[in-house]
């Protein structure tokens, strides 16, 4: 095998897997069964680099009286301590990038997994398990810094049990946009399309996790300034109030998602928002809390009897020329099937306008308009 095969020649317009991203493409030999399974030093995993003890484990596999989860087809990868797999993209200098891809720990203990494409870098924490099956589709985004990049997945952990260690699967990259900001909404990305690369066989949606950096986020515009992650969600498997993405809300104040807007000081503005349902049997009551600015507001889903969401504004004077809006859950809510599944409100739709008597009130050339029509009148 050359080094050509270690290598993504994948178009910076490209969305999807990375090449093997879903660890189905078998090593020369076929997939190793047993304790053959565990890979020490460089591993053959087509069209990935490998260092330390990696493992490719198949659907239905057992480590004493546990099965191994394997989020979506036959095979997947587990890290062993301190081990890492990498492959080497083509990407756009210059551009950002998200690259969603699935994870599961394996035992009890603290699990984190460090996505990285250097210098940048993330460890994300897998302690909490946010729904039933075991495992969530994550996202993370960089800035690629050259034309060609190394994504790396590694273990840094040093457990105790040499055998647990977080699975991988699935590993997409998408190309992102931000959408310019229109003179009608202040909001970037406020309707949530643009985001990371999502599958549509899988129906969990797509974790953000915890990223202060709005240059580099996955869901560009917006920022997760909380522990605890937030999901991002489809219309194929979900109730979004408009277009085909949201955001539902996870975990109460522990899951916060906010944006700075640009404003004019001491002006009026006002915030909307579409709140809706999932549609995934969270259980009730749903409830988010909205900032603006030195202004919150708490509102209360109670849709009208044939909608799946409403819409809520809040008003408030800008202070700066940059103004903070958010969004938390009120409650720390389940799914009402298992109990255990996290959920919440979704927000979707999100506007900031300025909201003075020339926009929305009889102010300006509304009067100036009425006025004109009273002169003719009396005219005529």
């Amino acid at each position: 095998r050359t080094i050509d095969d270690l290598i993504s020649t994948i178009d910076f317009f490209f969305a999807g897997l990375v090449i093997n991203g879903d660890f189905e493409s078998p090593p020369s030999s076929g997939f190793p069964t047993g304790e053959s399974a565990i890979l020490e030093g460089p591993a053959e995993i087509p069209s990935w680099k490998s260092d330390g003890t990696v493992e490719l484990v198949s659907s239905g596999q057992k480590q004493g009286g546990m099965i191994l989860i394997v989020p979506q087809g036959t095979h997947a990868v587990r890290l062993g301590n301190d081990a890492e797999i990498g492959q080497e993209l083509t990407v756009e200098k210059g551009s950002v990038y998200s690259v969603t891809f699935s994870a599961a720990r394996t035992c009890a203990q603290l699990e984190s997994l460090n996505v990285s494409v250097p210098p940048a870098s993330q460890t994300i924490d897998l302690q909490t398990l946010y729904n039933v099956q075991g495992w969530d589709p994550y996202a993370w985004a960089f800035e690629a810094q050259d034309d060609k990049v190394s994504l790396v997945f590694r273990n840094p952990g040093m457990e105790d049990d040499p055998t647990c260690g977080p699975i991988i699967d699935d590993i997409a990259i998408k190309k992102l946009f931000a959408p310019d900001r229109s003179k009608e909404n202040a909001v970037v990305n406020g309707d949530m399309e643009e985001g990371p690369w999502m599958f549509r066989n899988i129906s969990l949606g797509v974790l953000l996790p915890t990223n202060l950096d709005e240059q580099t986020s996955s869901l560009p515009g917006w920022i997760v300034e909380s522990n605890r992650a937030v999901r991002y969600i489809d219309s194929y498997h979900y109730s979004v109030p408009e277009g085909k993405r949201a955001i539902e809300l996870l975990s109460g104040k522990e899951g916060i998602i906010s944006q700075m807007v640009e404003t004019k000081p001491n002006e009026p503005y006002k915030l909307s928002f579409a709140l809706g349902q999932a549609g995934d049997r969270c259980k009730e009551p749903l409830a988010v809390m909205a900032f603006a600015g030195d202004q919150a507001q708490n509102v209360h889903y109670t849709p009208n009897a044939n909608s799946t969401f409403q819409t809520a504004d809040l008003n408030f004077t800008a202070k700066a020329e940059r103004t903070r809006i958010a969004f938390y859950s009120i409650y720390y809510n389940t799914r009402t099937d298992d109990m255990s599944s996290l959920c919440g409100p979704v927000i979707d739709d999100v506007r900031v306008w300025f909201s003075g008597a020339g926009r929305f009130g009889l102010g300006g050339p509304v009067w100036l308009a009425l006025g004109l029509w009273a002169f003719i009148l009396v005219l005529v």
